[in-house]
């Protein structure tokens, strides 16, 4: 018999409680000013996992944005609207919101620009607005909604302010986002201090469960060297065993997201474009991509300047040199082929299967943990005496009953090196995270004797953790959690008897 931890069954009956609770909730809030925050709440928990894209500024949010849709859809320029943060869902149709301050919200105006989006405020300034949302048809929005955050200066400007306190989380309030993804340059301390302002000991803010970083405009690295994307893959796997970083992300992923943008929205323009560049002698050739001053050169090359200029800002230094040593050498023919090699190049597939592997599994799970979060807050404003107590014995309950929680939180304790349990045992806490729990606890083959066996071997291994008397309260709440796995497990064999 297999059972199901954080994606099957039981996180199915965990979240099914949660909405329970949530239109309790509801019911209880009916005709109050509380009843559209129960509303709101009851629509995050049953939409798509809500996944934040953070960083310093310059650090190419937009642009990564841009490429995960496989449209030019976030501003990628200083305006007013990158100041804000801005919710990008999917719906059958085009629209934009804005959310003001005081709770009330206004349809915008908008065009599209050379593909990018251009939002009119009309009227508006960006301190009236509190974030905005656009509603648009893309695939990819169906299974995460993707949230562009401005970017982080310091600990105190106004632009930082915003993208923290819409990432902050407390006991009654969750963060705004279920998943972060963390963008950066370089490894500035001030990246480890904004992402361990995020974290959070219940999960609700940024953790090795729920977040992951990437290091952007890797095809910068170096001068836009030719070698760029590789060093870029280096230095990532650097930052990715530093401490500073490990207890906060799961990952480090070099990506060029400038190169999958462009790769995703090439035109047949460009491609030609790119074909006439490449006709070019060698030696020409190299000689127009040496720096940025020699593509701008009015004699360098057929192409009109302004046609030169166009490329460069699509492709940036680095791209355009692979674009055209690309098929100059043969190794594309069509713009589809050129565009399947820079996104494959981008490193944007690498990033897209980590996300669909590390937040899509756990998402019905982190929902509900935020879900119960702010219900918690919810409780506290509901008028009628009898309604709170019911909800906020319900929100204990459930919170103390779910094993899928418990599991969540050792993981966390674990991959943030809160915990250490060594290698096997964060092994085995990170595996019931994401796999069924036969399969995480090595008991899916072998004869049933054998299972047994591994089993008993592995509650023993746990229950001596547990009684430790020398171990912390963490230490042994991971254990408890592990102790009930096992035990979870041994109750399956033998009801399959």
């Amino acid at each position: 018999m297999s059972s199901d931890v954080a994606k099957g069954e039981g996180s199915f009956e965990v979240v099914a409680a949660v909405s329970a609770l949530c239109e309790q909730a509801r019911q209880a809030t009916a005709g109050t000013p509380a009843e559209r925050e129960a509303q709101r709440i009851a629509a995050r928990l049953q939409g798509p996992i809500r996944v934040a894209i953070a960083g310093r500024v310059k650090a190419g949010k937009s642009t990564l944005l841009n490429a995960l849709v496989g449209e030019r859809l976030a501003a990628t320029d200083a305006g007013e609207c990158t100041r804000l943060v801005t919710t990008y869902r999917y719906a059958p149709g085009y629209e934009v919101t804005a959310e003001l301050l005081d709770g009330s919200t206004t349809e915008l105006r908008f065009t599209r620009n050379d593909g990018a989006l251009q939002i009119e405020l009309g009227g508006l300034t960006h301190d009236q607005i509190a974030r905005l949302d656009v509603g648009w048809p893309a695939r990819v929005l169906a299974d995460m909604t993707l949230i562009d955050t401005p970017g982080l200066e310091s600990m105190v400007d106004e632009n930082s302010a915003r993208t923290r306190a819409f990432l902050d989380h407390s006991g009654t309030n969750p963060a705004g986002a279920d998943a972060v993804v963390y963008l950066m340059r370089h490894l500035h301390r001030s990246d480890a201090e904004f992402l361990g302002a995020f974290m959070d000991r219940t999960v609700v803010g940024a953790s090795p469960v729920n977040a992951l970083a990437v290091l952007s405009r890797a095809d910068e690295i170096g001068a836009c060297r030719p070698d760029a994307l590789e060093s870029a893959a280096r230095i990532a796997t650097r930052y990715a065993t530093d401490p500073a970083v490990r207890t906060l992300v799961s990952a480090v992923l070099p990506v060029a997201g400038l190169l999958a943008e462009t790769g995703l929205t090439l035109t047949e323009a460009e491609f030609a474009a790119i074909r006439e560049l490449a006709a070019l002698p060698t030696a020409q050739r190299t000689a127009l991509t040496r720096s940025v001053d020699d593509v701008y050169e009015p004699a360098s090359a057929p192409l009109d300047p302004a046609v030169r200029e166009a490329l460069l800002i699509r492709f940036g230094l680095y791209g355009l040199r692979r674009a055209i040593s690309a098929v100059a050498d043969g190794e594309v023919t069509s713009s589809t082929e050129l565009s399947r090699r820079m996104v494959w190049d981008s490193g944007l597939a690498a990033l897209s299967a980590t996300i669909r592997e590390q937040f899509l599994p756990r998402a019905r799970l982190l929902q509900a943990r935020s879900a119960l979060v702010a219900l918690r807050g919810l409780a506290a404003t509901i008028h009628d005496p009898a309604q709170s107590a019911s909800v906020a014995a319900q929100l204990d309950r459930i919170d103390a009953g779910a094993m899928e929680f418990s599991v969540l939180h050792a993981a966390h304790l674990v991959m943030s090196g809160a915990v250490n349990v060594g290698e096997q045992g964060a092994r085995e806490v990170r595996a019931v995270l994401d796999a069924d729990l036969d399969h995480a606890l090595g008991l899916a083959e072998g004869t049933p004797d054998e299972r047994r066996a591994t089993a008993m071997a592995g509650l023993s291994r746990w229950r001596e953790r547990a009684s430790d008397p020398i171990a912390n309260s963490l230490a042994r709440a991971v254990a408890d959690t592990m102790v009930r796995l096992y035990e979870r497990a041994l109750a399956g064999m033998g009801a399959s008897r």
